[in-house]
């Protein structure tokens, strides 16, 4: 339950007011897309360097906790890294280091991993950045803005508001079981246990199928079919909008031009 009290706590500080939590949400959407592209077709560490100090930036000018945002990171690196360790190993080239059962370790192999570990803790910084400074709702909102495909922006919106409802519910099945002294670290048989945790994803799964159906039968009587259009307001962009687009755009080019000059 660790997972989804944090996300609660993203969501409030993502619904903060400040600078770039107003920026339109399509931009940040845009923005994230841009540097993640640059990101991962680039293979200069000076690039990655800029434009991770960039990130930490707008997370300071943001007023996120550097605390918090570099746990999320680091929480989701693992991820990447499982797939970074093995590049040595399997990468052709120059061999280092030869290790039993013929298993070589390779120069290339080990650059390569380098260079995939330093763009993905781009990626993993400027996608937290983007989560800390939009909730879920504008996330869903930009989808529609961005006309993106009609059935997913509808299965996200869905997700969005109904993921905190069966997290209540989870919550108050767990209270029930709790209230009839259940617990993991009771004395208990194994099998048992296994059992009331049976129940419990049971009780979920009726719970969220009888929600789906309530919701879409609600839906129904409102005239919703599967041509319908999902409503989104028109708001024109502001000025820290088309700053937060055309700060990293400008820092790009710039970037470009000095690698082609070599002078990075």
């Amino acid at each position: 339950m660790v997972s989804v009290n944090a996300l609660i706590q993203q969501e409030r500080i993502s619904d903060s007011n400040s600078t770039l939590h107003n920026v339109d949400s399509r931009i940040k959407l845009i923005v994230l897309i841009l540097v993640i592209v640059f990101t991962v077709t680039s293979t200069n560490y000076s690039v990655f360097l800029v434009l991770e100090l960039y990130l930490l930036s707008l997370f300071i000018i943001a007023k996120v906790p550097i605390k918090e945002a570099l746990l999320k990171v680091l929480v989701i690196l693992p991820f990447g890294l499982f797939i970074a360790i093995f590049q040595p190993f399997i990468q052709p080239g120059q061999v280092l280091y030869t290790l039993p059962l013929g298993i070589n370790i390779t120069l290339e192999g080990i650059a390569f991993a380098q260079l995939l570990l330093s763009r993905l803790v781009i990626s993993i910084t400027s996608i937290v950045l983007f989560s800390f400074l939009t909730p879920m709702k504008d996330i869903a909102e930009a989808f529609r803005k961005l006309h993106m495909p009609n059935e997913f922006a509808m299965i996200f919106t869905l997700f969005v508001r109904f993921i905190f409802l069966f997290y209540d519910q989870l919550q108050s099945i767990r209270q029930a079981q709790s209230s009839r002294c259940f617990s993991l670290t009771n004395n208990t048989p194994y099998l048992w246990k296994v059992k009331q945790v049976g129940y419990l994803f049971l009780m979920m799964f009726i719970r969220s199928y009888e929600q789906g159906e309530s919701v879409y039968n609600s839906m129904a009587s409102r005239g919703y079919s599967a041509e319908s259009k999902i409503y989104y307001s028109k708001e024109k962009l502001g000025l820290n909008s088309i700053l937060y687009l055309l700060i990293p755009i400008i820092i790009i080019m710039i970037l470009i031009l000095l690698q082609y000059f070599s002078i990075i």
